[in-house]
């Protein structure tokens, strides 16, 4: 699943905070798309909580829009 692939990138020292063009870092995706585990995972290993997309969202805001509450909830 999910978790398993970011906890091999990170476990091979992937950039926690590498920004895509447009969707941001990858607790931006990973709120976008409601996977709480993962944002779990890139929260507790140091993912910045205040990273922003193109758009200057963060992924508090897109989980918020997105209606994933659980997610939201480790955000806030």
């Amino acid at each position: 699943g999910h978790l398993e692939v970011v906890k091999v990138l990170l476990d091979k020292g992937a950039t926690i905070d590498a920004m895509t063009e447009f969707e941001g870092t990858a607790l931006n995706k990973a709120a976008d798309a409601g996977h709480l585990e993962v944002v779990k995972m890139l929260l507790d290993k140091g993912a910045s909580i205040d990273a922003m997309t193109k758009c200057k969202e963060t992924a508090l805001h897109t989980a918020a829009e997105k209606g994933h509450l659980e997610v939201v909830k480790v955000l806030l």
